[in-house]
C-alpha cells in the first residue's frame, strides 16, 4: 500500500467506529503505524518516538511511528488479537479495558490535539529542498553544502532506512563515507 492508501485506509477505519484497531505495515523489518494507529501505539501501548511529515499525493502532513517486526511482542498488551489482513498488513484489535474511561469523543479530541503537537520533521519544517544526486537517492543536503560532523550526523539519523531497499541503503553510506573521508 502507498502511504496515500494507507491514510485513506486509515481515515475510513474510523468512520466505520473502528476506533481499537491498531493497523501495523511491514516496511523492511520494521513495522509503522500511522495516523490514527500511530496514535493508539503512543497512548495505549509506549511513548514511540513520532515523525510528522507530508508525503507525495498526500494533502495533509501525516503522523508516523515505527519500530522493529522483531519487538513487537514487547509492545503488545495481554489480550491483544492480532490478525493479518495482508502480506504487509497486521490488524491488532486492542483489549477494551484498555480504554478504561475513555469516551469516543474524549479519544477523537486527543487524537486531534495529539497530531497537532507532533512537530512537523525538521527538513519540512524548514522549508529545506532536497537534492537528487546521480545515484538517484534523495540525500536530503545540496551539493554546496558545508559539510560538518554535525551535518552528517543529521542526515545519518533522518535517513528512513527502514523504507529504503539495501542497495539505496548501501548507496546512503558510500556517501556518507565520502563525505567523512573529506573531513579527515
Amino acid at each position: 500500500m502507498s502511504t496515500k492508501e494507507i491514510v485513506e485506509f486509515e481515515t475510513s477505519e474510523l468512520a466505520a467506529g473502528h476506533r481499537d484497531v491498531l493497523h501495523l505495515h511491514h516496511e523492511g523489518s520494521f513495522l509503522r503505524a500511522y495516523e490514527w494507529s500511530a496514535f493508539l501505539a503512543c497512548r495505549y501501548l509506549h511513548d514511540f518516538k513520532v515523525t510528522k511529515r507530508v508525503f507525495k499525493g498526500v494533502e495533509q502532513p501525516v503522523a508516523f511511528i515505527g519500530f522493529p517486526e522483531t519487538s513487537i511482542n514487547k509492545w503488545m498488551p495481554e489480550g491483544a488479537e492480532q490478525t493479518a489482513v495482508g502480506e504487509k498488513h497486521l490488524a491488532v484489535r486492542l483489549p477494551k479495558e484498555l480504554f478504561g474511561e475513555d469516551t469516543p469523543e474524549a479519544i477523537d479530541a486527543a487524537f486531534t490535539e495529539w497530531k497537532e503537537a507532533v512537530p512537523l520533521s525538521e527538513s519540512q519544517a524548514k522549508g529545506e529542498k532536497k537534492v537528487k544526486v546521480q545515484t538517484g537517492i534523495d540525500l536530503g543536503l545540496g551539493k554546496e553544502a558545508g559539510v560538518t560532523l554535525t551535518s552528517v550526523m543529521q542526515r545519518i539519523l533522518a535517513f528512513p532506512i527502514e523504507s529504503k531497499s539495501p542497495l539505496e541503503s548501501m548507496a546512503f553510506l558510500a556517501d556518507v563515507k565520502r563525505q567523512l573521508a573529506t573531513m579527515i
